[in-house]
């Protein structure tokens, strides 16, 4: 039960309802398709951007919150909260399962469980970033460090490090379109 809510929690899309508000449009209909902070940001600008990060982030949290309050002797549920918030938030029930890529909601669930873990992920971010002047790119190379800065974190835990790369699987595929763009440029064409 606990985790169908936080599949429900991630459905609840910021981004989606605050551009229907301002312009009347669907965001997923514009950009990427996407109803996250960055193809908010296109169609509404900075402000757009930055306050559908801090609503999308801050579902991960609660989410994880909770399930640490309620289930907290099971060492699982939070791991397995934050995948199912995630999920919500990619695929959501509420808008036919076309929903945003889960970075936002993925850090806002991870500096609750295991913030010690972005110590490898954001110089990773930043470097890409020097490099690649692409902020997706560059959070999503940052994020392939997410699994070995949980199980640093953890002690060189398993399952931490086994919840963390299954959370990155579901984001990286919700970003399956940027990376064959990415990948292979010429086939854009």
């Amino acid at each position: 039960m606990l985790l169908c809510l936080c599949y429900l929690l991630g459905g609840v899309m910021p981004g989606y309802w605050l551009v229907r508000w301002r312009t009347g449009h669907d965001v997923r209909e514009q950009g990427s398709g996407g109803t996250g902070a960055t193809n908010v940001g296109r169609v509404l600008g900075g402000a757009g951007f930055i306050v559908v990060l801090l609503l999308d982030a801050l579902k991960g949290a609660p989410a994880v919150l909770v399930a640490r309050w309620l289930c907290g002797a099971e060492a699982w549920v939070p791991w397995a909260a934050a995948l199912s918030v995630v999920t919500g938030h990619v695929w959501p029930v509420f808008l036919s399962f076309r929903g945003g890529k889960g970075v936002a909601t993925l850090v806002g669930a991870w500096l609750v469980l295991q913030p010690a873990a972005f110590l490898f992920c954001v110089p990773v971010f930043a470097v890409a970033w020097l490099f690649l002047r692409r902020f997706t790119l560059a959070g999503l190379c940052g994020l392939c460090l997410l699994p070995t800065g949980t199980a640093w974190a953890a002690g060189w835990a398993r399952l931490p490090a086994l919840w963390a790369g299954l959370c990155l699987l579901v984001v990286l595929f919700a970003h399956k379109e940027h990376l064959r763009r990415w990948l292979h440029p010429q086939a854009a064409d």
